[in-house]
């Protein structure tokens, strides 16, 4: 009777264990279930947050997804801002390159260069090679400057400047009413507005004419190009074998390329006149032209160019050194850094002087070797329909306020 007292405890005991171990697995099930993602338990029960923050978040993902895909969309619909400009230009690589739409003697000068290189590197380098090497290797370092120069030029912002809209101009009258002392700017747009401005630049009067295309004041040295239509900073001239507008922003790359350009004829015209001297005095010169006819092609070519190069070199070192341009020189402007010219307001007897002059080596190297000024242009960026205007208060209006 023991022995089966025993035996039915510890069967009781084996039982009570399995329910145990049961109900173990159960509670940690039960927890695993009710364990969430919830950043908040306290304020949800178990049951419902375990079906909605899934929910919510794959809401705040799917709405996210949604917003980029809407500016995105937006950015595709907008227009950039060289799409629309006004001006007759060209533009490439999403507006990071600007030229002008003639580009006939933009054609002729890069035939010109590259004939003229091929030739001296076909027919004159390699037995100038046997020589010394140092001649070909200069040849090719002057050629890279010339043709790096040259592509900065052609396709660089000389400075344009961005045509004024309507709703600029009526805000500008608004700003200008809150002034008493000025009212020049009509409120219709249309209506035209005083030719000139006057402005003082280092005590000497100048004159901001007002451009009907563009519809703003030109800054002091801004020209209007008739053949891009576009006002220039520091307009130059439009040179149409780099078909580009010569201005603030490219001027000194116009510069090297002709002063470096200059040095490359000289170069190549004596490489090859030395290549043919050489050879004349080892067979007929006749001999030497059928064996060499490229060296008697680039000799006519430079011969032809290095008269304008050169002079034009010599005129823009005197124009640096002047501190003016050629549209200036053309025009009598500052002609002498110390003459006299009609005045420049309209206040009668004041003669004006070249108020930019700051001595003939600052001038040069201030206009020459400064940093780039920046695009005002902006064609890369995207037009604006409904731009924000920003209103500005007078502060004696603030003060007068304040004191009531």
């Amino acid at each position: 009777m023991e022995t089966v007292a025993l035996i039915r405890m510890e069967e009781e005991e084996i039982t009570i264990d399995d329910e145990t171990q049961t109900n173990e697995t159960r509670h940690e099930v039960h927890v695993n279930q009710c364990v969430m993602p919830s950043p908040s338990p306290a304020t949800s029960s178990p049951s419902t947050s375990s079906s909605a923050f899934p929910s919510d978040s794959a809401d705040i993902s799917r709405r996210h997804q949604n917003s980029q895909n809407l500016t995105s969309s937006e950015n595709q619909n907008k227009k950039k801002k060289y799409e629309v400009h006004a001006g007759r230009n060209r533009f490439g690589c999403g507006g990071r390159l600007v030229c002008s739409r003639s580009h006939g003697a933009f054609v002729v000068t890069v035939f010109l260069m590259i004939a003229t290189l091929t030739l001296y590197f076909v027919f004159d380098a390699p037995f100038l090679w046997n020589i010394s090497p140092a001649i070909p290797i200069v040849a090719a370092v002057v050629s890279i400057t010339v043709i790096s120069n040259f592509l900065a030029t052609s396709f660089t912002d000389p400075g344009i400047l961005p045509r004024v809209e309507n709703l600029e101009i009526i805000e500008a009258k608004r700003q200008e009413n809150g002034v008493p002392s000025t009212s020049e700017i009509p409120a219709d747009p249309n209506t035209p507005r005083p030719r000139f401005r006057d402005v003082i630049i280092n005590g000497e009067h100048v004159k901001m004419k007002y451009c009907t295309t563009c519809r703003l004041y030109r800054p002091p040295r801004c020209s209007h190009c008739a053949v891009c239509d576009n006002c220039v900073l520091m307009f130059d001239h439009h040179c149409p074998w780099v078909g580009n507008c010569i201005g603030l922003r490219n001027y000194n790359y116009f510069y090297r390329f002709v002063f470096c350009l200059s040095i490359l004829v000289i170069y190549l015209f004596a490489c090859a006149v030395t290549h043919m001297s050489l050879l004349a005095q080892q067979m007929p010169f006749g001999e030497v032209i059928r064996k060499t006819p490229g060296s008697v092609v680039v000799i006519l070519i430079c011969f032809l160019t290095t008269w304008s190069i050169i002079g034009l070199s010599c005129f823009h070192t005197y124009l640096l050194c002047a501190d003016l341009t050629t549209n200036e020189d053309l025009k009598r402007i500052y002609r002498k850094k110390h003459r006299s010219t009609p005045p420049a307001s309209q206040i009668p007897g004041i003669p004006t002087k070249n108020p930019f002059y700051m001595g003939c080596f600052k001038s040069f190297a201030s206009r020459l070797f400064k940093s780039r000024f920046p695009s005002v242009l902006d064609a890369t960026g995207y037009v604006d329909h409904q731009p924000t205007i920003e209103i500005r208060v007078p502060i004696q209006h603030e003060k007068n306020d304040e004191k009531v």
